[in-house]
C-alpha cells in the first residue's frame, strides 16, 4: 500500500557544477535555496537585496542589475534610518546618500555575479499580491511598516505578470546571453492574506512560470511548491507556525534539487564534502589523544584530496591549526 503521493522529478537538460556562478533573489525560500548552496561551496550571491516576493519587484530589480542604472528610486526616511520602498528592510542607510551608495554597491555585485560563465539566476516567486503606493502610484517591495492609508492592496492580473516578467528576461538575456534562469514558487503560504486569497495568487504565479517555461529554452521550473504541497503534504514537515517548511523539509527538497540539476559527478563531490563538514564538526570527549590527533591527520589528508576539486583551502588552514595546537 502506498500512503503518499511522491512527486518525481526528472533530470533537467540543465546540468549545473561548481563551476556554476549563482544569484538568488526573491522570496525567503529562495534565501534557504542560496543557503544549501553557498555551505555546498558553489560561487553564490544569495538574496542581496533582502527577501522579495512579488514578481513585479523582482522584475524591476533584474532590468536595474542589467542596467546598472538605479532612477526608480523610492526613498524612505523613518527619521532614524532611510529605506526604500522596493527592497527589504536589512537594505537601508544612515544618509540618503549612505543608502544610495548601498543600492549602488549591491547591482554592481549582482551583474558582476552574472557576467561569469554559465551564471545561473534562481527567482523565487512568492505572491501575485502587491501594494500600490498611493502618493507615487507605485507599486512596493516592501511597506516597511508605514501607515496601511498609504497603500492599496492589488491582485496582479495575468497579463500584468506574464508582460513584466517577459520585459525583465528578455533585458537579461539580452545582456546576458549566456545566463540561465531556475524559476521555483514559493510553498510557504501567505496566511496573512487568507488561505482563499493564497491559493489565488499562487495559482496566477504557477501559470506565469508554466508560460516562462514554455516560452524561453533557458528559463527552468523545479517544482518545489508542489513537492511541499503535493508529495510531503503533512504538518510534521511544517516549522512551528504551520507555514514554512521545517529543516527536514528543506533538506528533502534539496535531494530533489540535486537530482534534477546535479551531474554525477558534482552530486559525488557534494557527499564527499558533507561529510568532511560532519568530521570538522566532530567534538571528541578526549580531545589530548593518539586516536583523536590520528582522525585529524586522517581528515586532513581527505581535505587536501578534495581540495583538487573543490576549494577547502580555509578549511585545511584551520585543521592545520587545530592539529598543531594538539601536538
Amino acid at each position: 500500500m502506498h500512503f503518499r503521493t511522491e512527486l518525481s522529478v526528472n533530470k533537467s537538460l540543465l546540468q549545473l557544477h561548481h563551476k556554476s556562478p549563482f544569484l538568488t533573489i526573491g522570496s525567503c525560500f529562495a534565501e534557504e535555496i542560496g543557503s544549501l548552496l553557498e555551505a555546498g561551496k558553489f560561487d553564490t550571491l544569495n538574496n542581496t537585496f533582502g527577501t522579495t516576493f512579488n514578481p513585479i519587484s523582482i522584475a524591476a530589480i533584474l532590468r536595474n542589475i542589467c542596467q546598472l542604472s538605479d532612477t526608480e528610486a523610492q526613498p524612505l526616511h523613518t527619521g532614524e534610518v532611510w529605506l526604500d520602498y522596493r527592497f527589504h528592510s536589512s537594505i537601508y542607510g544612515y544618509s540618503e546618500q549612505e543608502l544610495n551608495q548601498t543600492i549602488e554597491g549591491k547591482l554592481q555585485q549582482a551583474h558582476e555575479q552574472l557576467r561569469k560563465p554559465n551564471a545561473v539566476c534562481i527567482l523565487t516567486l512568492g505572491t501575485a499580491w502587491v501594494y500600490r503606493l498611493l502618493e507615487q502610484n507605485k507599486m512596493v517591495a516592501n511597506c516597511h511598516k508605514q501607515n496601511k492609508k498609504l497603500f492599496q492592496k492589488e491582485l496582479c492580473t495575468p497579463e500584468n505578470l506574464l508582460k513584466t516578467m517577459q520585459e525583465a528576461l528578455e533585458t537579461l538575456f539580452t545582456k546576458f546571453p549566456q545566463c540561465q534562469v531556475i524559476l521555483t514558487l514559493s510553498p510557504v503560504r501567505h496566511t496573512r492574506d487568507g488561505l482563499e486569497e493564497n491559493q489565488i495568487s499562487k495559482s496566477l504565479l504557477r501559470v506565469l512560470c508554466h508560460q516562462l517555461n514554455t516560452q524561453y529554452n533557458n528559463v527552468h521550473y523545479f517544482p518545489a511548491y508542489e513537492i511541499v504541497l503535493d508529495d510531503l503534504r503533512d504538518y510534521r514537515f511544517y516549522a512551528q507556525d504551520l507555514v514554512h517548511p521545517n529543516e527536514l523539509a528543506v533538506a528533502y527538497i534539496w535531494d530533489k534539487f540535486r537530482q534534477t540539476f546535479f551531474d554525477k559527478e558534482t552530486n559525488s563531490l557534494l557527499d564527499q564534502w558533507q561529510q568532511a563538514r560532519q568530521n570538522l564538526r566532530h567534538k571528541p570527549f578526549y580531545e589530548k589523544t593518539q586516536a583523536y590527533k590520528t582522525f585529524l591527520e586522517q581528515t586532513l589528508r581527505d581535505l587536501e584530496q578534495l581540495n583538487q576539486k573543490l576549494n577547502v583551502s580555509q578549511e585545511i588552514l584551520e585543521l592545520k591549526q587545530t592539529i598543531q595546537r594538539h601536538s
